[in-house]
């Protein structure tokens, strides 16, 4: 880093990585600086704690609902020669293999079920992933206002428990349960991030020395307006289409006549 950084006008402020322990220490003894956690390993550790394991339970349930439908189709099969052949058992008496066939389609509607089961249960825990990421913004993406730090890890928590229920459920191993706790242990951070970048704006605000409808401006609509340009310059054009509508909503009163900035 310090090869790196000879030479170049810069102060380094934060450092964002994953969490281990010798980057962790060199962010906080050596820079002194804030350490951001890296979004993607906290849904990474999620995703290999219970998304992979369901997935391989998921297969497991397919298998056994093809199996059991081969079951089926083989019972159907013996059930038709039987009654081809009536000569061949006494009067009266059904076939046995007719006796199976009730058994078999209950097999067969249960396997699938199970199937279903798991394949909704991956998708919830699929969302609450992806939530995670939705939620750890700055500014509200649909609503574009300012988020603090303590309604994002409220939010982050509440889909984290909705994956350990899921987890308990389907009695996942104390390793998945493990890697559940070491992702959650990262919420705190990541609200001290938020706390971070909130604390550094204000005081790169400050320093403007604004009248205090201008200053408040500034926080509410301007600021917020190219955070959601920002985020849409991530996405494709169809999905960043919203973002862009809704930071144009927000910027260009502020430049009318008589707006915060019409002058």
């Amino acid at each position: 880093m310090e090869q790196v950084l000879v030479g170049l006008n810069c102060t380094v402020i934060q450092s964002t990585s994953d969490e281990a322990p010798g980057l962790l220490a060199y962010v906080e003894h050596h820079l002194g600086v804030h350490h951001s956690p890296d979004l993607f390993h906290v849904q990474h550790e999620l995703s290999k704690a219970v998304s992979a394991p369901l997935a391989t339970k998921q297969r497991a349930a397919a298998k056994a609902a093809t199996k059991a439908e081969e079951t089926r189709k083989r019972v159907h099969e013996r059930l038709a020669n039987a009654h081809d052949e009536p000569g061949q058992r006494g009067p009266g008496r059904p076939p046995k293999v007719a006796a199976s066939l009730e058994q078999v389609e209950q097999d067969v509607e249960a396997a699938c079920q199970e199937h279903r089961r798991l394949a909704r249960q991956r998708e919830t825990v699929t969302q609450s992933i992806r939530a995670i990421g939705h939620a750890y913004h700055f500014v509200d993406l649909e609503r574009g206002v300012r988020r603090n730090g303590k309604l994002i890890a409220g939010d982050i928590q509440g889909h984290m428990d909705t994956i350990r229920t899921i987890a308990q459920q389907e009695h996942l191993s104390e390793t998945c349960m493990e890697r559940i706790e070491k992702a959650e242990r990262v919420v705190p951070k990541m609200q001290a991030t938020i706390a971070f970048v909130s604390g550094y704006v204000r005081r790169q605000v400050q320093r403007l020395e604004l009248a205090p409808p201008q200053s408040f401006a500034i926080h509410a609509h301007l600021i917020p307006s190219y955070y959601l340009d920002r985020v849409a310059s991530t996405r494709t054009v169809r999905e960043g289409e919203s973002l862009r509508a809704l930071a144009e909503r927000l910027r260009t009163p502020l430049f009318e006549p008589g707006g915060r900035w019409g002058r």
